[in-house]
């Protein structure tokens, strides 16, 4: 298809109209306007296409970009060093998270995260909080919070939690989920959430 074949003049358009007036008497629901182009639907339909195609690259691009941001940024001198992240890893200010899709209890979840070195997430600022709730959805997700032998409440990096938002539930590994922080059996299978800084 040439893009002859996709033209119509405006008067050869007005002309086929003037014609099929004079044919055919015009019924009283018809528009009409003058001076209108009309389009093959051939081409049309390949206009969408080409619209639509060039839609989903620009998706795909942008997600990409937002997954690793890293990939995406301008060249850096050689004797700088730059954290890759992988497509699964997220970044969000300092840090890169890892959601995972799997299920296991909260000690293997921290030896998973210690394997990418990294920690079961540490949430350091409400900024984080709602980031990651946000990315979680309803299924509870282990995050890096443990209460040793009903001691006080600490962090993967052993350091003690403040209290800074509410903790519900009574049992010893925190979750996380898109409506609350709480408490359950470590024991049991849970997505999780790996943390670790963005170099």
């Amino acid at each position: 298809m040439t893009s002859e074949d996709c033209s119509i003049t405006e008067t050869s358009s007005l002309h086929l109209d003037k014609e099929r007036q004079s044919d055919a008497p015009r019924p009283h629901f018809a528009t009409h306007h003058e001076g209108s182009i009309h389009v093959p639907i051939p081409c049309a339909v390949l206009n969408v296409v080409f619209i639509t195609v060039l839609v989903i690259a620009l998706v795909a691009l942008s997600v990409g970009q937002y997954n690793c941001p890293g990939q995406y940024m301008s060249p850096v001198p050689s004797n700088s060093h730059v954290s890759s992240c992988s497509d699964d890893w997220i970044q969000y200010q300092r840090k890169y998270y890892l959601i995972s899709k799997k299920t296991r209890n909260w000690t293997l979840a921290q030896e998973f995260c210690s394997k990418h070195s990294a920690t079961l997430a540490l949430i350091d600022s409400e900024e984080d909080m709602i980031f990651l709730k946000q990315h979680v959805g309803r299924a509870e997700h282990w995050i890096g919070l443990k209460n040793e032998a009903g001691q006080t409440w600490k962090w993967s990096n052993g350091k003690e939690f403040n209290n800074w938002f509410n903790l519900t539930g009574s049992e010893d590994c925190a979750f996380l989920n898109s409506t609350e922080v709480g408490s359950t059996a470590c024991k049991k299978n849970l997505h999780w959430i790996c943390s670790k800084p963005a170099k």
